[in-house]
C-alpha cells in the first residue's frame, strides 16, 4: 500500500491548478466491480467547488503535488532570474509544446523568465500593430495566475498586487 504524502487539511500546490486543500485521504472506487484504493480529495482554494481525486498511486499525478513554497524560496526565484533561462522558439508548434512544459513545471525561476519573455513578445508585436497568437496568450495568462495565487498565499497579499511587488524588486518600471 502507497503511503501519503500529504495529510487531510494540508495546503498544497497541485500542477497548474494552483493551491489545493486536502480535504481527505480515502478509501474509494469510482465504479463498480473495480476495487477501492486510496485518493487524495483535493478541494482548489480559490474555487470551493472544484475537487480533483488524485490516487496515491498514480505517480504522474501525485508528481505535481508539492507544499507549498516559503519566502525564501520566493527570493531565491527572483535573484536567479535571468534572461538565459527561456528563449522564444521560432517553431510556433515546437514553441507552444516548449512553453506548456515549462507552465506545467510549476512556478520557478524558468516560468517566471518565461512570462516577462511572452510579456516582452507581446510588446514588441503590439508595436508592430500585430498581437501574440491565442495560445501564447493563454499560457501566459496561466503562468500569471499561479505566480500571482503562490506568491500572494506566502507574501501575505492579494494576488494582484504581485506583479507590482515582482517589477519593484527586479527594478522593472511601471507600465506606461
Amino acid at each position: 500500500m502507497v503511503e501519503a504524502q500529504f495529510e487531510q487539511g494540508q495546503l498544497l500546490v497541485y500542477g497548474t491548478n494552483g493551491i489545493c486543500t486536502v480535504d481527505s485521504v480515502d478509501l474509494m472506487s469510482f465504479s463498480d466491480g473495480m476495487p477501492k484504493e486510496m485518493y487524495y480529495v483535493l478541494r482548489q482554494y480559490r474555487n470551493q467547488e472544484n475537487t480533483f481525486f488524485v490516487p496515491l498511486k498514480n505517480e504522474k499525478l501525485t508528481s505535481k503535488m508539492r507544499e507549498i513554497m516559503q519566502k525564501e524560496d520566493i527570493e531565491d526565484i527572483l535573484m536567479g532570474l535571468s534572461d538565459d533561462d527561456v528563449k522564444w522558439v521560432k517553431d510556433r508548434r515546437e514553441r507552444v509544446e516548449y512553453l506548456k512544459g515549462i507552465l506545467h513545471d510549476g512556478v520557478s525561476q524558468k516560468l517566471l523568465s518565461m512570462i516577462i519573455l511572452i510579456y516582452n513578445q507581446k510588446r514588441k508585436l503590439e508595436k508592430e500593430g500585430k498581437k501574440l497568437p491565442v495560445t501564447e496568450a493563454g499560457i501566459l495568462k496561466s503562468a500569471e495566475k499561479l505566480v500571482e495565487e503562490e506568491f500572494g498565499w506566502v507574501l501575505g497579499m492579494e494576488p494582484e498586487e504581485v506583479p507590482k511587488f515582482i517589477r519593484k524588486r527586479l527594478h522593472i518600471p511601471e507600465e506606461e
